[in-house]
């Protein structure tokens, strides 16, 4: 990694040695996204932050989540200490991209 001359190939390095898009890792990372729920006292900032991690990983994988299908998984991962705030985002919109 210490020859690459530019950054876009230490990336391509990296991406080949950590980040290979092989089905496995597609579907760990998927089982990831739709196993993740929040534990009661986490902070929503830290959580989201985990669950984007999430998302950019499948990014990187060339896995395509739509929009819609983000919002529902967020919403659905949340505790019921959230339940007001997932029941007003899904009722009081006309779209939750």
């Amino acid at each position: 990694m210490i020859n690459e001359e530019t950054t876009a190939n230490l990336w391509c390095t990296l991406e080949g040695l950590y980040m290979m898009k092989s089905l496995s890792n597609k579907l760990f990372m998927k089982k990831k996204l739709y196993s993740l729920q929040i534990k009661e006292g986490t902070f929503i900032l830290q959580y989201l932050n985990a669950f984007n991690k999430i998302l950019s990983n499948l990014l990187v994988l060339e896995v395509k989540v739509e929009e819609e299908d983000k919002a529902l998984l967020l919403l659905s991962s949340l505790s019921s200490s959230y339940d007001n705030l997932t029941t007003t985002i899904m009722y009081d919109k006309e779209t939750l991209g």
